[in-house]
């Protein structure tokens, strides 16, 4: 009897929470352009880098910046579902060029839902416990919303696949560009 009590949603003023509200980007495009920015910056770069390097898989990498970004009233779930897969995209092309090992999801198929957030949660925690405090920056903040992410996320949720129309052009450019390199870059 953990859950909320039936009508609690009714006590509280309406559009209180950020998801509550219109998004701030409705366009996929623009959507992409933002996750883009956000995880090329080379403070957020390194952290992003290092988890996937600790055994985060990228899949959940995706899916704690996506639905991190809905609980801040970024885009909505639909845009989520839209983007997932070039997001997914991106870190691992980011990944693969930094030279970074990292794992596309995880090996055990017998994991339950819950396991596995909790399994993605402890691997954040870890991460953000294990960063120095000199390094303690925006890559270190983005570690703690993924981490306060993880427990809401949709770990059934495919992160990769045929990529939209409605983003098609944005991922072939993904391809072409070299992609900025982090702290943790090697070469």
């Amino acid at each position: 009897m953990e859950g909320p009590i039936p009508g609690q949603s009714l006590t509280k003023a309406p559009r209180n929470a950020l998801y509550e509200r219109a998004p701030e980007i409705t366009d996929p495009n623009d959507a992409v352009l933002w996750h883009m920015r956000k995880l090329s910056d080379p403070k957020r770069l390194d952290n992003l880098l290092f988890t996937l390097e600790y055994g985060l898989p990228i899949k959940h990498a995706t899916q704690a910046a996506l639905t991190t970004a809905v609980a801040k009233g970024i885009h909505n779930i639909d845009v989520s579902l839209i983007i997932a897969p070039v997001i997914h995209k991106y870190i691992r092309v980011t990944a693969e060029q930094a030279g970074v090992e990292y794992l596309e999801d995880f090996k055990n198929d017998e994991m339950v839902e819950e396991e596995e957030r909790a399994k993605v949660k402890a691997l954040l925690e870890k991460a953000i416990a294990e960063t120095p405090v000199e390094e303690r920056d925006e890559g270190y903040e983005m570690l703690g919303e993924f981490s306060e992410a993880a427990p809401s996320m949709d770990v059934e949720q495919e992160t990769t696949g045929d990529v939209p129309q409605e983003v098609e052009g944005i991922a072939e450019e993904i391809e072409e560009k070299p992609q900025p390199r982090g702290l943790m870059a090697r070469g």
